[in-house]
């Protein structure tokens, strides 16, 4: 049973991405100017404002728009007026029948200033308001992000104006993020790339891991007209069948480099129809030495079929995010950890043999001067093994999973404690995850002056007793907690305490609008077996929302 505490604020209209650039994208961009500049007219208020209502307008109209777009039998997409090449009417008015309304101040929203309409264009493909998982459907064209819904074609259906503005915009085009390719999506592609002109690119390419979901020669396709602009990708996301891992090792034949690549996420799934040989290795082995060639890259994801180490051609001294999924030892998370001098954030999974060689006394320490999160999966070698051979002064997030059996070490919190003190670092948010760590190691842990702006606490384990929950409770002499005093989140799993234990602490940390006390504003509790008759008032009379 989970209990969950949560205070809101109110929204803001907008988010900080949606500022608008005014005059300065219309000098950036190869549109011309057709109206005069939107300083000119009488309210730059109400036209501000209206960029944000039309947004709610637009996302109507495509709603509208699409449910009148046909897709044929056969799986390819209906001519629309924008991919087939119609010019639709001039007339700025027609818009109107779908629900945009003329601006206050005596003009039409489709003559809006060219600056104007780029900026609705750029906020109608941003991500909010979306649904955050477009694996709910199968789309029949190319999206422009994982957790954005809109498609930039319907902006092309709405007047020839607008059409004209947002094929010659090159960022509605840039992102492309394919899910199940099917041939439907493989013009549309080359439509795309061809709009995003000398755009950098963000690609995506992903599949339900179904043999049967996955046109494997629109795929093909896709992926080869992908390989054709690699000295335009920025940023890739690939999850591919291991099928088509020809395909893409022929980037490694390419007169290109993908100079502009600054962040790279490749994996090959394989399936019960087409499984991993050992000869596929060099192949996927040339295609990280074209991805690391890129003077630009630094954040990588290692990890996947055929990849069972880390690459020893990366640019490791430009890396800053490193994200892995393979097995380590100490030995080789610390030689990792010594090859990236400006690393920020770092995940490593997962330790499981511990050091081979006995640390000399005197040692010197690892600096790791940038790292700000320090992410570490270990299983049955405990995490904390690494924290004697470190130093992190800026560090901010850290997270530990520890899985291990019955009668396995158990892990020290003393390493971590000697680590955060030498470190004198604030740490903003901490993940345990451990079995079978003891309350007696998390109380060694929690008084630590480097938790004092904490905002952040969960701690997952067999089970939480009073000793940690009185611990969250105690108090100086001023009132303020000992523990923590800025925490405004807390999870907490697997608690078995003292009726009414539970509810103290969160009332005692409650944030109170009215007196500014208290700084808890979300709070997930599991109780092992179920909350007493205290707790259970407490949480069912107390929407702390």
């Amino acid at each position: 049973m989970e209990t969950t505490v949560h205070s809101t604020a109110p929204s803001p209209l907008y988010s900080s991405s949606g500022k608008f650039l005014g005059a300065a994208i219309a000098g950036l961009l190869p549109i011309p100017r057709l109206l005069p500049p939107f300083q000119r007219y009488p309210s730059q208020a109400i036209v501000f404002d209206e960029i944000n209502r039309s947004r709610s307008r637009l996302r109507s109209l495509a709603t509208t728009l699409a449910a009148s777009t046909t897709v044929p039998s056969n799986g390819s997409t209906a001519q629309t007026p924008d991919v087939a090449g119609y010019h639709p009417s001039s007339n700025a008015s027609a818009i109107n029948p779908f629900g945009l309304k003329a601006l206050e101040g005596g003009f039409d929203v489709t003559e809006l200033p060219v600056e104007i309409v780029c900026e609705i264009f750029e906020k109608f493909i941003e991500d909010d308001l979306q649904p955050k998982d477009p694996k709910n459907d199968d789309p029949a064209g190319p999206l422009v992000a994982r957790s954005c819904r809109s498609d930039p074609t319907i902006l092309g259906q709405i007047c020839s104006r607008w059409r004209a503005v947002a094929i010659d915009l090159p960022t509605l085009w840039s992102n492309i993020y394919i899910y199940n390719p099917k041939r439907s999506q493989v013009r549309l592609v080359d439509i795309w790339l061809g709009r995003s002109a000398n755009k950098p690119l963000t690609l995506a390419f992903d599949y339900n891991w179904s043999d049967e979901a996955c046109d494997l020669k629109a795929a093909s396709n896709i992926l080869r007209s992908f390989a054709s602009h690699l000295e335009r990708w920025r940023i890739i996301d690939f999850h591919i069948p291991l099928q088509l891992l020809g395909t893409l090792s022929r980037i490694a034949h390419i007169p290109k480099t993908p100079v502009l690549l600054e962040s790279c996420y490749l994996g090959f799934n394989t399936s019960l129809r087409y499984l991993y040989k050992p000869h596929f290795g060099p192949l996927i082995d040339a295609i990280w030495r074209v991805i690391h060639a890129s003077p630009n890259l630094h954040r990588v994801k290692w990890g996947s079929t055929g990849l069972d180490k880390v690459p020893n051609h990366a640019p490791f001294h430009q890396l800053t995010h490193v994200e892995t999924y393979l097995d380590f030892s100490i030995d080789a998370a610390l030689a990792l950890l010594a090859a990236v001098p400006l690393i920020q954030e770092l995940s490593l999974s997962t330790i499981t043999s511990p050091s081979e060689i006995a640390p000399e006394s005197g040692t010197q320490l690892l600096l790791l001067q940038h790292l700000r999160i320090l992410i570490i999966n270990s299983r049955s070698t405990p995490a904390c093994s690494i924290f004697s051979s470190i130093t992190c002064p800026s560090l901010q997030r850290l997270e530990i999973n520890h899985r291990s059996l019955a009668g396995e070490a158990p892990q020290s919190m003393s390493e971590l404690v000697h680590l955060l003190q030498r470190s004198n670092c604030q740490l903003q948010h901490l993940d345990i995850r451990d079995r079978y760590l003891s309350d007696d190691e998390l109380a060694l842990l929690l008084p630590c002056s480097a938790l004092y702006s904490l905002a952040h606490l969960l701690v997952s384990k067999n089970q939480i007793s009073d000793q940690v929950i009185q611990l969250l409770m105690k108090k100086s002499d001023d009132g303020s907690h000992q523990v923590a005093p800025r925490l405004e989140k807390l999870v907490l799993d697997f608690c078995e305490t003292t009726d009414g234990l539970l509810s103290k602490v969160i009332y005692s940390r409650w944030h109170d609008t009215a007196t500014s006390s208290g700084t808890l504003r979300c709070a997930h509790i599991w109780p092992r077996n179920g909350y007493g008759p205290i707790d259970k008032d407490f949480f069912d009379t107390h929407t702390l929302r």
